[in-house]
């Protein structure tokens, strides 16, 4: 991992995509800042495509692809994604919503399990807004330590789930998805290139798009899950959290 300033100037005069994590990147400590809010529109007024890459739930996101400055939010690590298009929201799912039902039994009947493994864990506070995961809170309003998350995410895994930790909750689903796979799907849809999109995030959940985009940046943070992550961002800010998110888009657009 190597800092920012080592990113090439040629290639951030490039982008034209700029695809960012929520928690712990965008948002620190549940507090979304005047200054974060201002670069995000900063982006979109330099003529960059922005595309919020989120574990959040489908609830959350139909609000931020609607009222945010930005062109799509996939959310659910992956499971489904809304862009606003000529002023209507388009939905794109991994799932048919017809076999929601069945789905939630499956992903409930997993919890039960989880329950008598590690009791005392809880349902994230955002989980009534979900549609295609459970989110096991870790760090949002319950204390649940890393190494406890890591035996939860192979505890499904052993049962055929998807698993994936975040600052803030563990997330678990069936499907075989992720952030990079809706993501690429987002990316055609809007008419933009890969080749040309940057990623920053911060927690083991965005390792799958650490590891395809080239320019992939991670805040300050990441570097305590360095251990547990298949795949790292090749860039890293100085700032953690969204001074790093800030720190990065003032270093895009000084290259304009």
């Amino acid at each position: 991992m190597l800092p920012l300033s080592k990113m090439p100037v040629e290639a951030v005069r490039q982008v034209t995509t700029l695809m960012f994590d929520l928690d712990g990147t965008f948002v620190t400590e549940d507090n979304l800042e005047a200054e974060t809010y201002q670069s995000l529109e900063r982006v979109k007024e330099n003529g960059i495509k922005t595309i919020a890459v989120t574990g959040r739930p489908a609830g959350w996101c139909d609000l931020m692809a609607r009222w945010w400055p930005v062109d799509s939010v996939v959310g659910e690590n992956g499971a489904l994604a809304y862009s606003k298009k000529m002023g209507k929201i388009e939905r794109l799912s991994f799932h048919n919503p017809v076999d929601n039902g069945s789905y939630r039994k499956r992903l409930d009947s997993l919890f039960a399990d989880l329950l008598i493994k590690f009791p005392g864990i809880k349902l994230a506070a955002d989980q009534s807004f979900r549609q295609w995961d459970i989110a096991v809170d870790m760090a949002e309003e319950s204390e649940t330590s890393l190494q406890t998350a890591i035996a939860i995410a192979s505890h499904c895994e052993e049962r055929g789930a998807k698993a994936s930790i975040s600052n803030l909750h563990v997330n678990i689903w069936f499907g075989d998805y992720s952030k990079q796979e809706m993501s690429l799907r987002v990316l055609e849809g809007l008419g933009q290139e890969a080749s040309t999109a940057m990623y920053i995030g911060d927690s083991p959940n965005d390792s799958p798009m650490f590891g395809y985009f080239p320019l992939s940046v991670g805040v300050r943070s990441v570097l305590k899950y360095k251990d547990i992550m298949a795949n790292h961002p090749v860039y890293v800010t100085d700032g953690d959290g969204s001074q790093g998110f800030v720190e990065l888009v003032d270093y895009i657009i000084s290259t304009r």
